[in-house]
């Protein structure tokens, strides 16, 4: 386990009652349960952990007595310590997740404003009639006894209408919906990933994308990008060199950049895919929120083999509006299909039914959500460029976030330290399949415009304790567990 997710799985375990090196060993426990160290795992030497923790040895030394006589942990001369496999906080171990929804698992203090997400806060003008759905439609679905893994007729043929208008010729056929972008990311990454499978990315990427390829057990390399995405050279040397089974993209409102990969580039990389028939995913989940620009521009095309396309509605309409598809050539979509029944038998048919309704008058509202986005932009970028002028980043082409460097490497310091002040952000080791960009944050500008003024405050003040604290960045080291 490395130091940044050993540092996130332990959150900030200084604060609460009790003597520190009882608030530590709570914090070691409830990271066992939750599964960050699976069954007989070695935990770090109580000298490392005091080091990484900035905490005195004997602190260390008393959390792992308490776990010792609590029966959790054992240690012998020469092999370190290890957790009890008969302790009822041992179990097999989880994949501790990059993205920001693992709020389930350390809840943030009321009052909290989350920069971390990318669905932006409120609805958008929708009519009651696009809300609502009959008790005749209920009706007529509970007739029926099928689950529909592919998804409903009607709302695949509405997403693939939507794709032709915009000028990727497509047809229902070609469309397997799921229950977000997320588990279309997943199903690509269970077929694709499976025995250590490679799968290329951009680095920095996705956080979801990183949690799924470890759940998927893949192996994931991560390429440089630059104001377009991802560098078409060293896509074309690891395809020519290595084994890739998948390579994973947001050509459009990339993640966590905003980049836009340009008409060019696009080309290339999609007769790249076809002249050595390497499986490429567009995941379009962000694109209709390019803010400085209206085209739509995709990598696929109509008669494209190897190149597969995401999209979701969570991040135009809301969260918790769980729709996404997966546009993919023809003989892959009975192998998702089959993986999808496996995970959920299929999507749930009243979130279905109302995407449907809502997809034709789609533009509507992402017409709304760039005006939105554009003056949160503005308002955000303003703030910080005032208050924390040693912070850095390039404004964005689309997408909700700023990418912001800091002047040293503690984003995953500081994005602890912001918590404590009420402002939830993503340090840049979330979105980096190797953990690089420690001196990264991701913040997202998706709340309200008055919220942005109080938490860009939060931050400078953050900031200012952080360093006033003379604590230094800590060098990122491996720790086997």
């Amino acid at each position: 386990m490395a130091v940044s997710t050993l540092l996130h799985e332990l959150g900030d375990w200084s604060t609460g009652d009790g003597p520190l090196y009882q608030r530590l060993a709570n914090s070691l426990r409830g990271a066992i349960g939750r599964g960050a160290f699976g069954t007989e795992a070695k935990l770090p030497s109580e000298r490392d952990l005091a080091r990484l923790l900035d905490v005195s040895r004997t602190t260390t030394s008393a959390a792992y007595g308490l776990l010792r006589r609590q029966g959790v942990l054992a240690s012998q001369c020469g092999s370190g310590t290890r957790l009890v496999g008969t302790s009822r906080w041992a179990g097999p171990q989880v994949p501790g997740a990059a993205m920001t929804p693992t709020k389930l698992l350390s809840e943030p203090l009321a009052g909290t404003i989350d920069l971390s997400t990318s669905s932006i806060s409120g609805l958008p003008d929708l009519s009651d009639e696009q809300l609502g759905i009959s008790a005749d439609e209920i009706r007529h679905l509970a007739a029926g006894t099928v689950y529909e893994p592919f998804g409903l007729p009607a709302l695949r043929e509405a997403i693939a209408v939507r794709y032709s208008e915009l000028g990727l010729p497509t047809t229902s056929d070609d469309v397997l919906v799921t229950s977000g972008a997320q588990q279309a990311v997943s199903l690509l990454f269970s077929l694709f990933g499976r025995d250590h499978g490679t799968i290329v990315t951009e680095n920095p990427t996705y956080a979801g994308a990183i949690d799924a390829a470890r759940v998927a057990g893949a192996t994931m390399i991560g390429l440089p990008i630059d104001e377009q995405g991802i560098k078409l050279r060293p896509l074309r040397e690891i395809i020519d060199n290595s084994t890739v089974r998948l390579v994973y993209l947001m050509t459009t409102c990339q993640n966590p950049t905003g980049a836009v990969m340009g008409s060019a580039r696009r080309h290339d990389i999609a007769r790249l895919a076809e002249s050595t028939g390497t499986f490429i995913v567009d995941d379009t989940s962000l694109a209709d929120l390019v803010l400085d620009r209206t085209s739509h521009a995709f990598l696929a095309s109509a008669d494209s083999s190897t190149i597969i396309t995401i999209g979701a509605l969570s991040k135009l309409l809301w969260a918790g509006l769980r729709v996404g598809w997966i546009r993919a050539p023809a003989h892959l979509m009975a192998r998702l299909a089959r993986l999808k029944v496996i995970s959920d038998l299929g999507s749930s048919h009243l979130s279905q039914i109302l995407a449907a309704r809502l997809l034709p008058t789609i533009e509507d509202t992402i017409a709304v959500r760039r005006s939105q986005l554009n003056e949160r932009r503005a308002v955000l970028s303003g703030l910080l460029g005032t208050e924390l002028p040693d912070w850095s980043w390039s404004q964005p082409a689309g997408g909700p976030f700023l990418w912001v460097r800091l002047p040293s490497s503690q984003a995953e310091a500081f994005a602890r330290v912001a918590l404590n002040h009420g402002v939830r952000v993503l340090a840049g080791t979330r979105s980096s399949p190797d953990e690089t960009f420690g001196c990264h944050l991701r913040i997202s500008f998706v709340v309200e415009p008055d919220e942005l003024r109080v938490a860009a405050h939060r931050l400078c003040q953050a900031w200012t304790e952080l360093r006033s604290s003379g604590k230094t960045a800590r060098v990122a080291m491996d720790i086997v567990v």
